[in-house]
């Protein structure tokens, strides 16, 4: 069986900066995917810039409410657009490419969760590049993914991928900004490493990640024993040479591959930007005791989320575990601090009495 890999690229890596798709960028880029499909690896593309493909046809509001409104009909445009420059460069190799778009609901739904990861498996089957994209044109704040740094980790997870390529303009992880002459690059960082304090660059001008969510996909997913690559797109042959090791920084999956399926979903389909944030009970007991978490322990509610989500549980800036939270971020605003009995007063027909049952958290190591 080949070896798959799922290789992530930005906007600026298949468009235009000022907007508008670059035949030539996905013609080289379609010419090293083609290369390792050669050399017995399967790989699977997550890519941007629909969005940037589309917005010169939109004019652009003035009004920051209309934003969402604009990105969402520059997808729309610029999605077909993207999607046909693809499928003419793969045909220059008789090679067909199929279009998934996804939303974070599509993943944290189980039946919705496999019939992604069916769909892939039949295309990589029949030799046929899966192309990913989040689909723009329908998201919004509470069911978007965030970034395709983030839906690149849920689509490894989900098709058993061995690999993730993260195509970026820094060419690795510095020690500091890679802009600077002094700017020491790592080769090579083990899932253990701790790399929190490192300074890094911004996002680029037309995408919504940025080395920091890189660093979150990694976080997410060394554990359970995929290896990441982050390294450039801006050199000849980009993916060959981040798979020859001659360039980039790879950080090391764990050699103890993560077999249960329901903590590796758990690890991958957790939402970066909404946490709960715990008081120091509520911390030792869920560490010692294995507890659920009760609203009584929180102290804050962060980031919009819907209930069957799956949060981040924080202690003191930590991740202390994550779970499927029982609440949407209004009503755990509502019920945080306050005791079990007095949740039915606040919230008719409360789901629940806990915030995360013990059965749906897995503590972070």
């Amino acid at each position: 069986m080949k070896t798959r890999v799922v290789i992530k690229v930005g906007s600026l890596a298949v468009t235009d900066e000022t907007g508008g798709v670059s035949p030539v960028k996905i013609n080289e880029l379609v010419r090293e995917l083609n290369r390792l499909k050669a050399q017995g690896f399967a790989p699977i593309l997550v890519s941007s810039g629909a969005i940037n493909s589309g917005r010169s046809f939109i004019q652009k509001p003035e009004e920051k409410k209309m934003m969402i409104s604009y990105q969402q009909a520059a997808a729309a445009i610029g999605q077909p657009l993207l999607m046909k420059a693809y499928l003419d460069s793969l045909a220059l190799y008789k090679w067909h490419g199929a279009q998934i778009l996804v939303t974070h609901e599509d993943f944290k739904e189980r039946k919705r969760f496999l019939n992604i990861r069916n769909t892939i498996n039949r295309l990589i089957e029949n030799d046929i590049l899966p192309i990913v994209n989040e689909n723009d044109t329908v998201s919004y704040e509470e069911i978007t993914v965030g970034d395709n740094d983030q839906l690149a980790v849920m689509i490894a997870e989900a098709t058993d991928a061995e690999k993730l390529i993260l195509l970026t303009e820094a060419d690795g992880l510095f020690n500091k900004n890679p802009k600077e002459h002094d700017a020491i690059r790592f080769d090579e960082i083990d899932f253990k490493d701790d790399f929190s304090g490192v300074k890094f660059a911004a996002k680029t001008s037309v995408g919504r990640g940025g080395m920091d969510t890189k660093l979150k996909a990694v976080r997410k997913l060394t554990p359970l024993g995929v290896d990441v690559i982050i390294g450039t797109f801006l050199v000849e042959n980009p993916l060959v040479r981040l798979i020859e090791r001659k360039g980039g920084t790879l950080f090391k999956g764990n050699p103890e591959k993560q077999t249960s399926r329901r903590k590796s979903w758990l690890s991958t389909v957790v939402k970066n930007e909404s946490w709960v944030v715990v008081d120091e009970g509520a911390a030792k007991a869920l560490s010692d005791q294995k507890t659920s978490l009760l609203p009584i322990g929180i102290k804050k509610v962060h980031g919009m989320f819907k209930r069957g989500d799956v949060i981040q549980v924080k202690h003191k800036n930590k991740i202390l575990a994550v779970g499927i939270t029982e609440f949407d971020y209004k009503e755990m605003d509502l019920v945080k601090g306050k005791k079990s009995l007095e949740i039915s007063n606040l919230i008719e027909n409360a789901p629940s009495k806990v915030a995360i049952h013990k059965d749906n958290l897995l503590l972070k190591n």
